[in-house]
């Protein structure tokens, strides 16, 4: 009965070491000094979540084809990244792609002269963004 008895003790003495080891100003001035860490502050969750890797990143990749019959592809690809620890991140990327032929010709007729010109082709293009919080 004794041995039940120190055990439970021991542990309701350990649920509220615990509890209060959590809490914010759990440990005192005193505590830390004679730890060798008198000089600590405490810093802000943003702060924290920065040395902990935590803080906020948005990428974007993407890319655009344009081929024609004749033998021509544009080919253009885009990638797009931020980084912060304080505030929202955003990234943004476009690409446009042309391929194909222009023609121009000069051509005399009875009436004058004019200039001709032919564009053929495939156009192709893209856009994306992120943000994260």
């Amino acid at each position: 009965m004794m041995k039940t008895a120190i055990a439970g003790v021991a542990l309701a003495l350990m649920a509220v070491s615990t509890a209060s080891a959590g809490e914010p100003a759990g440990i005192s001035k005193n505590t830390l000094g004679n730890m060798g860490l008198g000089s600590m502050q405490t810093m802000s969750d943003t702060e924290g979540m920065t040395v902990r890797g935590k803080g906020t990143f948005a990428g974007v990749w993407g890319g655009s084809t344009a081929a024609w019959s004749g033998g021509q592809v544009s080919n253009n690809n885009y990638e797009a990244a931020s980084s912060w620890a304080h505030k929202p991140a955003f990234a943004k990327g476009e690409s446009l792609s042309f391929a194909g032929i222009i023609e121009a010709t000069y051509l005399q007729d009875p009436t004058g002269s004019a200039l001709n010109v032919q564009i053929l082709g495939g156009v192709a293009g893209g856009s994306a963004w992120a943000k994260s919080y």
